[in-house]
């Protein structure tokens, strides 16, 4: 924690659009965000999450990030991810993130919350995510990038992978989807835009 005391002395201010403010305060357990290319969405997704993780409010949470093909991931979600982690905390943000390009695995060193990257083309990408695990904590949050890409069914298995009590108070489980507008007959539209609910947050950029 001490060197994360003094990489945030010296980190780079990060500053976050204002259009998603509410998105980054949710707790809702659905967290769909829509928006045109260079809207923003992924930037702001990646910020929020690296800045929350870092954090010792948050300790005990973890992410899992989804592409529908596993590969796509690393020039998505991991480079956005890192991307922020570099702006948040500088040069000295190894001090505070290890992040590992060959595994695709990242770890903030003083919360201990980590990072993987996974897909779900085929059904043994689908069982791999049955028997994750982390050192420390539980999955609590999901970011699914390019979310249309996705059957109903593949979220509806990540989704059962969010269950279980929460030892800290402040954690909460939550799946976020990002991507680009769809079809008016598109099962995401339908399912979570033309159907209101508590648990739903839903955002347009």
């Amino acid at each position: 924690c001490l060197k994360m005391t003094m990489a945030m002395k010296k980190k780079v201010k990060i500053s976050f659009n204002k259009s998603f403010k509410d998105a980054n305060r949710t707790k809702k357990r659905y967290r769909v965000m829509k928006g045109s290319a260079g809207s923003g969405k992924s930037v702001n997704v990646a910020q929020d999450y690296i800045k929350k993780l870092s954090n010792k409010k948050y300790e005990g949470a973890n992410l899992l990030c989804i592409r529908k093909v596993d590969v796509s991931n690393r020039h998505s979600t991991f480079s956005e991810l890192k991307a922020a982690i570099i702006r948040m905390f500088g040069s000295d943000y190894e001090s505070v993130w290890k992040i590992n390009e060959s595994t695709m695995t990242m770890k903030c060193l003083c919360t201990g919350s980590e990072i993987i990257f996974r897909g779900m083309q085929h059904e043994k990408d689908r069982e791999k995510l049955k028997s994750i695990t982390f050192e420390q904590g539980k999955l609590t949050w999901i970011w699914i990038e390019e979310a249309t890409e996705l059957y109903e069914a593949d979220i509806d298995i990540l989704d059962d992978r969010l269950r279980g009590r929460l030892s800290n108070p402040n954690l909460y489980y939550q799946i976020t989807m990002t991507f680009n507008p769809v079809s008016a007959q598109h099962w995401i539209k339908k399912k979570y835009f033309d159907y209101k609910d508590d648990d739903i947050f839903t955002h347009h950029s």
